[in-house]
């Protein structure tokens, strides 16, 4: 079979300008917003494609004294208990994410104090959804009483990991919600050099 050829990152070498042509919302709900996008070069060739319209989030890697804080929570989209960093939605009024991530660390763990890394940000899944999660890693944290917001958060666990384990459980597949294997990877990436 043959390969198809390869462009550098960043390049767009086709010559064919794809856009989104128009949009129309179907559905709003809580947070979240269903839209039917048509995207082509033109109308005359546009194709209808659903869209999540999502305000972003962030999720915090927390690292204290050799270990990772994760949260086991329910997660009603997949019917099941779900291992993850802390992580939240932005809110309509939230315009620094900085801010927001320690919103979801006081809100999920009790911290009332971390020095926040940027780790970056990641699109979800950019084929159906506008959602972007700003990523941190936090050390130095000093904790308070935490206050949980809505349900998933108030039945949560906290469970420590030893970070080895953490990588370990992240090779061994034990570790599925996407946003805690990219600040697992970054931050040992990050650590390695």
């Amino acid at each position: 079979a043959k390969c198809p050829p390869v462009h550098t990152v960043g390049s767009h070498q086709t010559g064919v300008t794809i856009r989104r042509i128009r949009s129309e919302r179907y559905a709003t709900g809580i947070f979240l917003g269903l839209d039917r996008a048509w995207v082509g070069t033109g109308e005359s060739d546009a194709v209808p494609r659903d869209v999540i319209s999502h305000p972003g989030g962030v999720a915090v890697l927390p690292l204290v004294d050799g270990e990772v804080i994760l949260v086991r929570q329910f997660r009603v989209a997949i019917d099941a208990w779900v291992l993850e960093i802390p992580a939240g939605k932005l809110d309509p009024d939230d315009h620094d994410p900085e801010a927001a991530a320690r919103r979801e660390l006081r809100e999920e763990i009790g911290a009332i104090d971390a020095e926040l890394f940027d780790l970056g940000s990641t699109y979800v899944s950019p084929g159906y959804t506008s959602e972007r999660i700003h990523l941190f890693a936090a050390e130095g944290i000093l904790f308070g009483e935490r206050t949980p917001h809505g349900l998933e958060e108030e039945s949560a666990e906290i469970v420590r990991v030893p970070w080895e384990e953490a990588l370990n459980m992240l090779d061994r597949g034990q570790i599925a919600d996407a946003k805690t294997q990219i600040a697992l990877a970054l931050w040992a990436r990050r650590s390695s050099t």
